[in-house]
């Protein structure tokens, strides 16, 4: 939470006696957020979804500061502290649904593949903002349920029912990706530390139990890793480093190829040139007559791309082009 003292004041809404959904729409929220509310923070006793038509300002969900803007929209569990401030001399469009998800999960999630404890322990876990360019499908269920409480045509409760339960899966779905993305940080932090160490030793006789341990990770935990961050193999990636130092020796030493394959780390003749050969398309020796011949000073290694990562694709010349990656 940030450092400002923060008044906290809690704000009961009554359950809706029919269905589980109390609209707060119109006209009415369209104000000027948090001129009268400085200092202070709020939570419910239900599920808030928000949405804002138009206007900027930041949003406090817990200890989180979020910029808002047109076509944002928000999914606050209950009990989870929060504020809405307009930017200064702004007014803002908004529109709420306060809802007995809790209740709802209870009564008509019977049969879904997670018990509903753990369905409200998940859903109940963060309070966020999203938008509609990013998160589509959750903010189009959100103002599908605001339209249908506007509008109660035939059979709208089932259709709300129908909406709740979509939304309850995007919920799951964004934990799902909050835990990738934390999943993908510890992963990078300790991949890093799996190519420095290559970086510093790749000229030994490697194993990748080393690797691991300067990783910190398990063996099977390390490859899984490895290979998730980088779509290649860690041997795949140790001997790309070794032949591309081995490229940059023919180059620049006059030394005998088999000195060449030694020095960067391969353990036998055989199998620096099965790698060479592998990865260049050529053996040393023809790599090294043609790149004399044509001026080449980098080779075209191939090798699979890094998967997430913004990697180099060299074209035969010292300029990289940059690659967008998924």
């Amino acid at each position: 939470m940030s450092e400002k003292k923060w008044k906290v004041e809690f704000r009961y809404y009554e359950k809706p006696a029919v269905g589980y959904i109390l609209p707060k729409l119109g006209e009415g929220w369209l104000i000027h957020y948090g001129a009268d509310t400085k200092d202070t923070l709020h939570y419910h006793n239900l599920f808030e979804f928000g949405y804002c038509y138009h206007g900027k300002g930041k949003l406090l969900i817990g200890d989180k500061e979020h910029i808002y803007g047109d076509d944002c929209f928000t999914a606050i569990p209950p009990n989870i502290p929060h504020t809405t401030e307009s930017a200064p001399g702004g007014v803002c469009k908004w529109e709420f649904l306060f809802v007995d998800l809790n209740g709802f999960i209870e009564q008509e999630m019977g049969g879904f593949r997670m018990s509903a404890e753990e369905l409200r322990r998940i859903v109940n876990a963060h309070g966020t903002m999203k938008t509609m360019e990013h998160h589509l499908k959750l903010g189009a269920l959100i103002r599908l349920l605001m339209e249908e409480c506007r509008e109660t045509n035939a059979h709208y409760e089932e259709s709300l029912k129908g909406y709740l339960r979509a939304a309850v899966i995007e919920l799951l779905r964004l934990s799902e990706e909050r835990e990738l993305r934390l999943r993908s940080t510890r992963h990078e932090k300790y991949i890093e530390q799996a190519l420095g160490y290559i970086s510093r030793h790749y000229q030994e006789d490697l194993r990748i139990e080393d690797l691991a341990r300067a990783s910190g990770l398990s063996e099977s935990h390390f490859r899984r890793a490895f290979e998730e961050s980088t779509n290649m193999r860690p041997v795949e990636y140790l001997n790309m480093v070794r032949i591309d130092e081995a490229c940059r020796l023919l180059l620049k030493e006059d030394l005998a190829m088999t000195d060449v394959g030694y020095r960067v780390g391969f353990q036998t003749a055989s199998s620096f040139n099965r790698n060479f050969k592998r990865l260049t398309g050529s053996t040393p020796l023809q790599w090294k007559l043609k790149a004399i011949r044509s001026g080449e000073v980098r080779q075209n290694l191939h090798v699979p791309a890094m998967r997430g990562w913004e990697a180099e694709e060299w074209a035969g010349t010292d300029n990289p082009r940059k690659l967008k990656t998924d």
